[in-house]
């Protein structure tokens, strides 16, 4: 979408890469507002809430909310309880059950050091396949 000229994704990391942004949807059209999401109960927040909304952005916040639990903690049982928690947050999403299984897999077949990054990564590209098919049509270079 564009803002004033300006294209934006509904859902970006933070300049310091540790973080998400996301557009809060609860105040469009009336204003544009983003919130952070710095952990995975901010980003369940953000689904459960309605922050995001639409299946493509439901399941990538979800799977960056998996990158956000991994970043805190890449043991097996906090990714578990990560995914179970985020997973509630709209329990009838099919994009968010798929991509937080997806990221949880990611996470889990990297070794512990290399979890975090892997997680990111995973969140990266799901984010990124939501997007591709709105780039030609839409004709927008995203930031």
């Amino acid at each position: 979408m564009k803002i004033d000229g300006v294209p934006f994704r509904t859902i970006w990391r933070t300049a310091d890469g540790r973080a998400v942004e996301v557009i809060d949807q609860t105040a469009l059209p009336h204003a544009f507002r983003t919130k952070v999401l710095a952990d995975a109960e901010q980003a369940r927040a953000a689904i459960a809430d309605m922050i995001v909304r639409g299946a493509p952005l439901i399941g990538a916040t979800g799977a960056y909310g998996m990158a956000l639990a991994a970043q805190a903690d890449g043991s097996d049982a906090a990714v578990e309880r990560a995914a179970l928690r985020l997973a509630q947050a709209r329990p009838t999403a099919i994009n968010l059950r798929w991509a937080v299984e997806r990221a949880k897999a990611a996470i889990l077949a990297a070794a512990p050091a290399d979890r975090a990054q892997a997680a990111w990564a995973e969140a990266d590209a799901i984010a990124e396949e939501d997007v591709a098919p709105a780039r030609p049509s839409a004709g927008m270079d995203w930031p």
